[in-house]
C-alpha cells in the first residue's frame, strides 16, 4: 500500500513538472532571491534592515507603532513576507494544483485508474499529499533562500523566519482539502478553486458582518443568532486563524495552538469526505 501511495505522489509531481507549474513557481522564487541578493549588498539597505522598526513605521499620531516595539526592520520584513506567502500559497497554490484532483476523473484517465488494483481513496490521498509536498518544497526554497541571503549579508541568523514554513504549508493544506472536496463533487477544477477560495475568504469576514447585522437588528453584537451561526460557519473552514498564529510565532509571542489543531483536523475530515465521495461516484 505504501509503495502504491508513493507512486501516486510521484505521478502527481511528474504531472506538475510536465505542466511547468513547479518550474514556473521556482523561477519566480529564484528571481526573488536574486533581487534580495542585490538589495542586501547595499549599505543603506543593510543599515535600514538592522535598525529598530519603530523608527521607520509610525502610527497616526506619528509615534512608533506599539506592535513593532523591540523589532528590527528585518523582523518586520520577515513578518510581512510570511503573511504575503501565506496568502500567495493558498491562492496561487490552489490555482496550480487543483487540476491534480479533477484530472483523475477525465475520460481515459479514470478508465485506466479503475482497471488497476488500487483503492479509489488512495488516489485522492496520494494526489492531495503530492500537491501539499510541492507547495512545501516551493515555500521552503524561497524562505530558506531569503534567510540564507540575509544571514550571509547581515550576519544575523534568526531562525524564527524558518518557522513560518510549516505554518504556511499547513494553511495551504487546510484550504486545499476544501478545494479537493469541491473538485470531487463538481469535477471542475475552476469551479472547485473559485468556490473553495470564496468560502475561505467569506469565512474571514462573516463574523464581523454578522455582528453588524445583529447590532442593526437588536443592538446585540456578541451573542445574536446571526453571529452564532456565523461563528459556527467560521470554525468549519480550515486555515482560519492561521495568520494570527503565524504572527505569534514571528513576534515570539505565546502561540495559541487552536488554529493549528483545527486546521489539521478539518483538513483530515474534508479529505476523508472527498475520498468517500470519490469511492461512491459512478463513472
Amino acid at each position: 500500500m505504501l509503495r502504491k501511495f508513493l507512486a501516486i505522489v510521484e505521478d502527481t509531481i511528474r504531472e506538475g513538472l510536465a505542466k511547468k507549474t513547479i518550474l514556473g513557481m521556482l523561477i519566480v522564487s529564484t528571481v526573488t532571491i536574486i533581487i534580495a541578493v542585490l538589495l542586501f549588498q547595499m549599505d543603506s539597505v543593510q543599515k535600514g534592515l538592522l535598525s529598530p522598526a519603530g523608527e521607520h513605521i509610525k502610527n497616526g499620531s506619528n509615534q512608533p507603532a506599539p506592535g513593532l516595539m523591540g523589532l528590527s526592520v528585518l523582523e518586520y520584513v520577515w513578518m510581512s513576507i510570511s503573511m504575503m506567502l501565506l496568502v500567495a500559497s493558498i491562492f496561487v497554490g490552489s490555482f496550480v494544483t487543483t487540476g491534480f484532483i479533477t484530472s483523475l476523473m477525465e475520460k481515459g484517465n479514470i478508465d485506466l485508474l479503475l482497471s488497476k488494483p488500487v483503492p479509489r481513496w488512495l488516489y485522492i490521498v496520494g494526489r492531495y499529499s503530492g500537491a501539499v509536498l510541492i507547495i512545501l518544497v516551493e515555500v521552503s526554497y524561497l524562505i530558506f533562500g531569503l534567510w540564507l541571503v540575509a544571514g550571509l549579508s547581515l550576519h544575523t541568523w534568526s531562525g524564527v523566519f524558518l518557522a513560518s514554513i510549516p505554518l504556511i504549508t499547513l494553511s495551504f493544506a487546510g484550504v486545499y482539502a476544501l478545494v479537493t472536496l469541491v473538485g470531487i463533487l463538481t469535477r471542475s477544477s475552476w469551479f472547485a478553486m473559485i468556490i473553495g477560495l470564496a468560502i475561505y475568504v467569506l469565512a474571514s469576514i462573516v463574523v464581523p458582518i454578522a455582528q453588524w447585522i445583529d447590532k442593526l437588528l437588536n443592538g446585540d453584537t456578541g451573542g445574536g443568532i446571526v453571529t452564532t451561526v456565523a461563528k459556527i460557519f467560521h470554525y468549519t473552514i480550515p486555515s482560519e486563524g492561521m495568520g494570527g498564529a503565524l504572527n505569534e510565532v514571528l513576534l515570539s509571542k505565546e502561540l495559541h495552538s487552536t488554529p493549528l489543531f483545527l486546521t489539521t483536523g478539518l483538513a483530515m475530515v474534508y479529505v476523508a469526505i472527498a475520498c468517500y465521495a470519490f469511492s461512491k461516484k459512478e463513472f
